[in-house]
């Protein structure tokens, strides 16, 4: 399975909520590719889905006009396209105009897994240590320089003396 990345919002601190943390998954959804205005209502993002709503109308007006049958029928896919990887972008910008403080972003296979890692870590728990990347040095870095050559007495040497 494939990791997917979460960001976690707490609450602010003058709601009073405490403990209510909300996993955002930024990734694909097909759910918003399909029906995206009723996944931007579910989520409360009313002035995107009241966007796509007259988008969606007036896309179907544009699809019976002679002439632009293909527009009316490829746009609207691309729309669901655009909601369906841009919505968790648009959850986390909610939440940050909510005041709801970023408290981490990390990998996980799941949301289960997402809140085992993040509760356990606040806790205080030592969660198991990513493993550090394996980087590749580039050639250049990894052998030792070579000593420079002595001066040859070529066109860059007499600049140098000036």
């Amino acid at each position: 399975m494939a990791l997917t990345r979460y960001i976690v919002f707490e609450p602010p601190a003058s709601s009073g909520v405490t403990g209510e943390a909300v996993f955002v998954r930024d990734r694909f959804s097909i759910w918003a590719f399909l029906v995206p205005f009723l996944w931007l209502l579910r989520y409360g993002l009313w002035l995107s889905a009241v966007v796509v709503l007259i988008a969606g109308f007036g896309l179907a007006w544009l699809g019976s006009v002679e002439g632009f049958g293909l527009a009316g029928t490829v746009l609207p896919i691309l729309v669901g396209i655009l909601v369906a990887l841009e919505g968790p972008s648009l959850r986390a910008a909610k939440y940050r105009r909510k005041g709801w403080r970023e408290a981490a972003a990390f990998h996980a296979d799941d949301r289960a897994e997402a809140e085992l890692i993040y509760y356990g870590a606040s806790r205080g728990e030592a969660a198991a240590p990513a493993p550090a990347p394996v980087l590749a040095q580039a050639p250049w870095k990894t052998a030792p320089r070579a000593p420079r050559p002595a001066a040859t007495g070529g066109f860059f040497d007499a600049m140098k003396a000036r």
